[in-house]
C-alpha cells in the first residue's frame, strides 16, 4: 500500500498480498495438523498367536486350491481342469460347515489370473478366500501316489461333509 503524493487522480492498481498469504499460510498449518489425524485404517483379522504348521498336517475338511507355473490347477494336491475344479469346489461347499478356501499360487503367475481364480472360487460359493503364504518355489506339486489316494478319500470327504 502506498500513498500518492502528487498527480496521483486515479485508484492505486496495486494488489494487496499480504491477506491471502496469511490466510494460505493459516490454512497449510491446519492441514499439517489434520493430516497425521486423517490415516484411514483397514480392518485386518490377525491371529493372536502364530505356530508353524507343516503342510503335511492338512486338515481333511480344508480346501487348498494350488495354481502352479504352468497354468495348471489342483484342489488338494488333486490336478484338475478350471471347469472341474470349479465344480468339485461347488459340490464340496454346499454342503461343508466352513466354506473357506485358501489359494496357494506360484509367485511368477499374472496377478490377472489369481484373481480369475479367486473369483471363481468366490463364485462357487467360499465365504472367506485365504491367501497362503508365499513360497519362492510356489506351491507343492502331488506326489506320484497323492492324485489316486486323494481320488478315493475325497470322492467320500465331498458326499460326506
Amino acid at each position: 500500500m502506498g500513498i500518492k503524493i502528487k498527480g496521483g487522480s486515479g485508484p492505486d492498481s496495486d494488489i494487496n498480498v499480504t491477506p491471502l498469504i496469511d490466510i494460505v499460510l493459516v490454512m497449510l498449518i491446519i492441514f499439517m495438523v489434520m493430516t497425521p489425524m486423517k490415516i484411514d485404517e483397514m480392518a485386518v483379522n490377525l491371529p493372536e498367536k502364530t505356530e508353524v504348521v507343516e503342510q503335511d498336517e492338512q486338515k481333511p475338511d480344508q480346501l487348498v486350491v494350488a495354481i502352479y507355473d504352468d497354468g495348471s490347477m489342483a484342489l488338494n494336491k488333486r490336478i484338475l481342469s478350471m471347469e472341474e475344479l470349479a465344480r468339485q469346489l461347488r459340490i464340496r461347499l454346499r454342503t461343508a460347515k466352513r466354506r473357506v478356501v485358501f489359494v496357494d499360487a506360484h509367485p511368477d503367475l499374472p496377478y490377472g489370473s489369481v484373481v480369475a481364480v479367486m473369483d471363481m472360487v468366490r463364485n462357487a460359493g467360499a465365504d472367506k478366500v485365504g491367501l497362503a503364504t508365499l513360497k519362492d518355489e510356489g506351491p507343492l506339486r502331488p506326489g506320484p501316489v497323492d492324485p489316486a489316494a486323494g481320488a478315493g478319500s475325497e470322492q467320500q470327504g465331498g458326499a460326506g461333509s
